[in-house]
């Protein structure tokens, strides 16, 4: 099979035995690393979400871990997937972060360690320091993914450890999120800019949390006509391994500010309105 171009969208009983064996292979290494302070390896993203295409999808997991890391695992770990993150195929994204992080939740939450493409280059740069704490906005909507369609691969099942997430707390990481998306037009592929959008809007509107590709098919059905074709082209650059030319800034601009404008506007009608909502936004 040829992984890197093929044009089907996967689940973790589905995927290609290379994405497969990649998935478990981590496992094994984080295991060796972990050893009893492994509580739990989780999937979520598209491999989860039955939407994984080996040439434009992530490999997304949380690892929990019953204490804090020494700054030699988390070089170990940083090594080990740099290793093996070496070329398109099902790049790894992961977080690491304590079963005290998840049973005190705060908004930023705090992680011990952090991997993905955008990364890759900074541990190797000298620039990072190994102990210093750590928070990230994006671990919220993470926690809701696992505990709404995640896949326990490890160690105590998802609801034993992934406490139930406040929905004024996946709101604003869904913000902070939307607002990322605006300030990266242009630097990031275009299909994340339209994809994450219409998933937002989805949730805000009818309480769906859905995947990439069924956020473009809510959206292309329920966002404005003139939005449409955007939406359609998005998909298919997610969905295909051929190259496809992005719209302009502009274009991608416009639209991300609608779903900024329209997804606050709702947020604010709801009981989600809170602190965190109101400090920010």
């Amino acid at each position: 099979m040829d992984v890197q171009n093929s044009m089907t969208a996967y689940g973790w009983e589905t995927c290609p035995k290379p994405i497969k064996d990649k998935v478990n292979g981590i496992l094994v290494f984080f295991r060796k690393c972990l050893g009893a302070d492994l509580a739990g390896y989780y999937l979520h993203g598209s491999l989860a979400q039955n939407c994984f295409y080996p040439h434009t999808s992530d490999v997304d997991f949380i690892a929990v871990a019953e204490k804090k890391l020494a700054t030699k695992q988390k070089k170990d770990i940083i090594n080990y997937l740099q290793s093996i993150d070496t070329n398109d195929i099902a790049p790894p994204e992961m977080s690491i972060v304590t079963r005290e992080s998840l049973q005190n939740l705060v908004f930023p939450s705090p992680f011990e360690l952090h991997y993905s493409r955008t990364t890759r280059d900074v541990y190797t740069s000298g620039k990072i320091s190994w102990d210093e704490p750590r928070f990230d906005t994006d671990l919220a909507a993470h926690y809701m993914a696992i505990r709404t369609r995640g896949i326990c691969l490890y160690g105590k099942p998802i609801k034993d450890v992934i406490p139930e997430i406040p929905q004024e707390m996946f709101i604003a990481s869904i913000v902070q999120d939307l607002h990322w998306l605006r300030q990266e037009v242009g630097n990031i592929p275009f299909r994340h800019i339209i994809l994450n959008p219409c998933r937002a809007l989805a949730y805000i509107k009818e309480g769906q949390y859905l995947s990439k590709k069924e956020g473009a098919e809510w959206g292309r059905q329920n966002l404005p006509a003139e939005y449409a074709g955007l939406i359609e082209q998005a998909l298919t650059a997610y969905s295909s391994a051929k190259d496809i030319i992005p719209p302009s800034q502009d274009v991608l601009s416009a639209f991300i500010d609608y779903a900024i404008k329209e997804f606050i506007f709702l947020a604010a009608k709801t009981d989600a309105e809170n602190t965190f909502f109101k400090r920010s936004y």
